[in-house]
């Protein structure tokens, strides 16, 4: 009997010992995993705090169509900006659908719209990017040798305009990639108070737009023939400031149509400006 109760006692000290092992280990996963997961969290977490944040931007877009290159184009002003956004680092993006009005215009010879017929829905838009030639202008507009101008859209602020006192423009044109202004897209700082334009180019528009009596119309968006580009010095290849931002075909658009505007601040891809402009016709 005796031996039995000791025997009794070992396998009870024993199935005790046997019970310890199992929770030590349950209480070491834990304890591993807890690490595991705080070294994680801190990992996240720093990559989180590192990743480098869009600033903010507001602004008022105003684009217009009146057939003729006065009062036409594409505008905006800078209401507030959460840090000043230098356009190197920046892009602009526009979009827009409608109906071909008139396919004879001059800027579509060339392109895909040019045998689009009357009627019929096309899409449009474009890219701006900064310090990138958009703009290619014909004898007369600008100047009289070169053809790579510009990098629309311009910018305009007092800032800007006394940049430009220290850096004045050839009167014959410059190459843009020779001579960057300071009034070009991906030369001057997106801050409170800076305008933004691109306005098509006509030339010689005369009677058909209050000009000068007698003046023939010559070529451009001059309102000869309302809401097309007409030929002359005008040719197919070249863009103007309203087509380099709003797309070629830009003016078929009317009054009741909307382009989309975005832009992206490429530092992290992000859109920092977003929205529906409703295009007017005065």
């Amino acid at each position: 009997m005796r031996e039995n109760m000791h025997y009794l006692k070992r396998m009870t000290q024993k199935k005790g010992e046997d019970a310890v092992s199992p929770v030590v280990g349950v209480m070491l996963m834990l304890v591993v995993t807890i690490i595991i997961a705080a070294v994680v969290s801190a990992f996240a977490g720093g990559l989180v705090g590192g990743q480098q944040k869009s600033p903010t931007l507001s602004m008022t877009v105003k684009i217009a169509n009146t057939g003729s290159y006065i009062g036409s184009g594409f505008s905006a002003n800078v209401n507030s900006v959460s840090q000043p956004i230098s356009t190197s680092q920046t892009k602009i993006v526009t979009s827009w659908s409608t109906t071909m009005k008139n396919n004879a215009s001059v800027d579509l010879i060339g392109t895909s719209l040019a045998n689009v017929p009357d009627g019929s829905m096309i899409t449009g838009g474009n890219t701006s990017l900064p310090n990138s030639v958009n703009v290619q202008v014909y004898q007369g507009m600008r100047t009289s040798t070169v053809t790579d101008w510009a990098t629309a859209p311009f910018g305009m602020s007092q800032a800007i305009i006394a940049a430009g006192q220290d850096n004045p423009t050839d009167p014959q044109g410059s190459s843009a990639t020779a001579y960057q202004k300071p009034g070009w897209f991906g030369q001057y700082t997106l801050e409170q108070g800076v305008s933004l334009f691109a306005y098509p180019y006509g030339s010689n528009g005369g009677e058909d737009i209050a000009g000068a009596p007698g003046q023939a119309a010559s070529s451009g968006y001059n309102g000869a023939v309302p809401y097309t580009y007409s030929s002359g010095q005008y040719t197919s290849g070249q863009v103007d400031p309203t087509q380099a931002v709003l797309g070629t075909g830009w003016e078929q658009l009317r009054g009741g149509d909307t382009v989309h505007v975005k832009v992206i601040y490429t530092p992290t891809g992000t859109s920092i400006f977003s929205a529906d402009v409703p295009v007017s016709e005065g």
